[in-house]
Order: C-alpha cells, then sequence, then structure tokens
C-alpha cells in the first residue's frame, strides 16, 4: 500500500496493510530525524493509535498528516 506522509516535505511509503501505526511512525521518524514518540499521526482528521495496523485507518494512496508534539509549561519572564 502507497501512503502520503506530509511534515514538512510530502514523503511517500510503501507498506504493508499490517504495519502497525507505531512502525510507521518510526519509519517517519527517520525521515525527518525526529523521536517517535514525539509525532502525533492524523488521517483524515482522526488520530492514529500505535498499536493498530494501519489498515484499520488509511486506503491506498492515503494522506497522513504528521504534527511534532510540543513540550508545554510555564514560562517565567525575567
Amino acid at each position: 500500500m502507497q501512503l502520503f506522509v506530509k511534515l514538512s516535505d510530502l514523503h511517500t511509503l510503501n507498506v504493508v496493510g499490517s504495519e502497525t501505526v507505531a512502525n510507521i511512525k518510526q519509519q517517519v521518524a527517520t525521515l525527518e530525524g525526529l523521536s517517535a514518540p514525539d509525532i502525533a499521526m492524523y488521517c483524515h482528521g482522526r488520530p492514529l493509535e500505535d498499536d493498530e495496523t494501519i489498515s484499520v485507518y488509511a486506503e491506498e494512496q492515503s494522506t497522513l498528516n504528521v504534527e511534532v508534539r510540543l513540550l508545554g509549561g510555564t514560562v517565567t519572564v525575567i
């Protein structure tokens, strides 16, 4: 199955429908130089769960949107 992954660039991944979302996140993390746990992945606006297979969410030539989770917290101005 061919998927398009959109983050800073558009990547094309060839995956098997039985691959988990966690495996695909790892591929994207390697391509973008990120950490897999910092990635949030969406298909049709729906967040993807790491333990599910990609075939649950996506069809052939679907586009997955990827966001990088940002650390939050208090900002102290000195």
